[in-house]
């Protein structure tokens, strides 16, 4: 039994590490177990001989299965990472292979568990293995799932929108999408991009939509360019998508996308300091990571208003070749590439939304998908999201400074009663450019716990906005979510919207006041979700109910503060009675 218990220590010190598939660590780790359980070989068949343990040799075979399968696929999903950009360009059967391979060793673990469960059954160690047991099992058919998703869409090919968003002109899931890539996959290979203005297809359009109200004081139809407007990315991104394919640039062929990945300007910021400087002789400019930015506003605003023709033109003169500098990237500099590709996913600057369910469902619990967080009914607390949206407010975003102050005050009922403040700098002023010394025109969203009530505000632009044309009159069609949004619901929560204007060198504050009857509960949870492409300094702070302190505290107030936040802020309290 010491034996058995032993080699089990070592398989779970192991799985510990296979929940992380894809590193180095994780090989090390099973390496040294798989040392361990060749060892203890030697006494489980030497047992295997009483038949009391007769099944010691088998129990004993399927770790050293689980332990070789996880080290041979930490290996390969390591160099897929390496390796998986190339491949995409110039060996697609290759790829395929490679992760048909991953998926045979997933299928071959999973087979693994099975046995191995019923060992630990056998010898009473599965009432403390039961939690990790299924929390691998699970691992693994996440990662089947994963992959099969992977394996269908490189096979069958397909179609997937790259969105280019332009933070300095914000929008809800991060900025305004000016233009966009058309990514067409055939034989696990990419076979072809296609980078255009997001006008473009919008020019082709005959359905004609009703946009949300704040936006028709700008435009009368709602349209790709516009289409971002919800903070959910898979919400916005399908509406995109909906209106590329109804667009008959795409419709004439039947094209049809399988998803999207959204980026802001860190993205290619990031790029470009692993390549160094790429000259764009046509356009007379050398683009490195310093200046990004500012020449692409500058030459998206000289393409605007000089050439009179297609606007973002200078985005397809970069990409090839930028795409030309990541393909020929040292090993070093692609291992770089994925370190700082995984931190913008986690930090919101890259959002991917696919419609296959697996690889959207790998997608979501990587909080890759710039989804909403939605509350279960049991749960008690509160939550809150700020999206800016700039309308016709120029380029002035990239000279914006945002404060977010949450200050909430929980009753003995439970009904928890909220403060917002929002304070926007513009410090244009210092900008030379005259986009970047425009007002700041912007549409603020707070996203509250649905049934939250709205008591107050203060400090908004007063703006009345009407519609240009008689949208009922003119046959426009109306989206169900647009809908919700103009009765106050948005994703699943409560959304109060207000203007605010801020001139170059000046600041403003808008004031929110709300409340969301509740029945008290010990248990308090508090989120706070970022928007993509906006830093803002984060203050906040709750109030316990009379009689009540929070354990994590020992006081009757918790206060939070950064200016670096998570993509999501989670905070657990407790709330105990004095």
């Amino acid at each position: 039994m010491g034996t058995v218990l032993t080699a089990y220590r070592n398989f779970m010190s192991a799985a510990e590490s296979a929940k992380q598939l894809d590193t180095d660590g994780m090989g090390k780790s099973l390496k040294k177990a798989e040392i361990n359980l060749e060892s203890l070989n030697i006494y489980s068949n030497i047992l295997g001989l009483i038949p009391a343990f007769k099944e010691v040799p088998e129990f004993m075979s399927s770790l050293g299965d689980f332990n070789r399968t996880a080290i041979a696929m930490a290996s390969a999903a390591n160099n897929l990472k390496k390796e998986g950009f190339s491949l995409m360009w110039n060996d697609g059967a290759r790829l395929i292979s490679e992760l048909e391979g991953l998926r045979d060793q997933a299928k071959s673990m999973a087979d693994s568990f099975s046995k191995i469960r019923n060992g630990m059954t056998m010898f009473g160690i599965a009432t403390d293995a039961s939690a990790d047991y299924l929390a691998l099992h699970s691992k693994m058919t996440e990662t089947d799932n994963l992959l099969g998703g992977m394996i269908d869409l490189l096979k069958n090919g397909g179609n997937v929108a790259v969105f280019f968003m332009n933070d300095s002109e914000m929008r809800a899931t991060g900025g305004f999408i000016g233009s966009y890539a058309a990514v067409k996959i055939s034989g696990g290979e990419i076979e072809d991009i296609s980078v255009n203005d997001i006008y473009y297809p919008d020019k082709f359009l005959e359905e004609k939509v009703v946009p949300p109200s704040p936006m028709m004081g700008m435009t009368t139809d709602w349209e790709a360019r516009d289409a971002n407007w919800f903070f959910d990315f898979p919400t916005s991104a399908s509406k995109v998508l909906g209106f590329l394919e109804k667009s008959p640039v795409y419709a004439d062929k039947n094209i049809k996308f399988d998803g999207a990945i959204a980026m802001n300007h860190k993205v290619v910021t990031d790029i470009l300091k692993i390549t160094g400087p790429i000259e764009l002789p046509e356009y007379g400019i050398v683009l490195d990571h310093t200046n990004f930015l500012s020449e692409i506003q500058e030459e998206v605003s000289r393409d605007s208003t000089v050439r009179g023709g297609e606007r973002k033109n200078v985005l397809k003169a970069l990409l090839p070749e930028l795409i030309s500098r990541m393909k020929n990237m040292s090993s070093k500099d692609k291992e770089e590439l994925v370190r700082i590709t995984e931190n913008r996913f986690n930090n919101k600057d890259i959002q991917a939304y696919f419609t296959d369910k697996r690889l959207q469902n790998f997608i979501s619990k990587s909080s890759w998908a710039g989804e909403v967080y939605q509350i279960p009914e049991s749960e008690y607390g509160d939550y809150l999201a700020v999206v800016v949206s700039n309308i016709g407010g120029e380029k002035t975003d990239a000279y914006m400074r945002q404060k977010v102050s949450l200050k909430s005050v929980i009753a003995t009922s439970g009904t928890v009663t909220d403060t917002l403040s929002i304070t926007r700098v513009h410090d244009g002023n210092k900008a030379t450019q005259a986009f970047y010394k425009a007002k700041n025109q912007t549409y603020i969203k707070a996203l509250a716990p649905r049934g939250a009530r709205l008591l107050n505000s203060e400090g908004e632009t007063a703006k009345t906005v009407k519609p240009a044309v008689n949208y009922d009159k003119n046959g426009y069609v109306r989206d169900s979510d647009v809908e919700l949004f103009e009765d106050g619901v948005e994703s699943g929560k409560a959304v109060f919207g207000r203007w605010l204007t801020v001139n170059a060198g000046a600041d403003k504050e808008l004031k929110l006041e709300y409340e969301k009857p509740s029945a008290l509960s010990d248990k308090f949870r508090f989120v706070y979700e970022k928007q993509s492409g906006v830093d803002s300094i984060f203050f906040y702070s709750v109030q316990a109910p009379p009689g009540y302190v929070f354990k994590e505290t020992g006081t009757s107030l918790y206060e939070y503060n950064s200016s670096s936040l998570p993509a999501r802020l989670i905070i657990d309290l407790t709330l105990q009675r004095l």
